[in-house]
């Protein structure tokens, strides 16, 4: 009977331990303007970035191989399907825009950032940080589906609405739904 009741508690403890992916999104804390952005031509070109907080909850083990994806862009206010049949990795922050996006291994409580996208002085366009690259070429509101999964973990995702005026330092964005 110990036996059974030590297995018992050792496959719920198990069970329970698992990794927990937590998706946040404030632009206060999550909208970054900055200067000498890895990957641009020049140190002095101006970037403002619209990234979600990942983090895996305190107390679980790692979450291995944590992987990134946009799995949806909707235009408001008709919420136009501007990124159809689609489905692409997203990029960590700071990861290098030349390489394949990665995964990660995401220790309890410690804060990651996905990227989603960017505005760049002198560039027209606002660029999704994805591969293979996209970007859009309107200014407007766009609503980004993010769905992010680890070894072990439930994926979790996320919505976020971005707006855009066209210039660099307009990017800003809220949590959506």
């Amino acid at each position: 009977m110990v036996t059974l009741a030590v297995l018992i508690y050792a496959v719920w403890k198990d069970f329970w331990m698992r990794p927990k992916l937590l998706l946040s999104f404030e632009n206060d804390r999550d909208v970054k303007k900055q200067d000498n952005t890895v990957g641009l031509s020049s140190p002095s070109i101006r970037s403002t970035w619209l990234r979600v907080h990942v983090t895996n909850r305190k107390g679980r083990r790692v979450a291995k191989n944590c992987r990134a994806y946009l799995v949806g862009i909707a235009k408001l206010p008709e919420r136009e399907d501007v990124f159809p049949n689609d489905v692409r990795q997203m990029y960590w922050m700071h990861d290098d825009p030349q390489a394949r996006p990665g995964a990660r291994d995401l220790l309890p409580g410690v804060a990651h950032w996905i990227d989603v996208a960017g505005a760049i002085e002198g560039d027209p366009l606002l660029k999704v940080c994805v591969s293979p690259p996209w970007a859009l070429k309107s200014p407007g509101e766009y609503v980004f589906t993010i769905q992010v999964s680890a070894e072990e973990a439930v994926p979790a995702s996320v919505k976020v609405r971005g707006t855009w005026d066209g210039r660099w330092h307009s990017l800003r964005g809220d949590p959506f739904g």
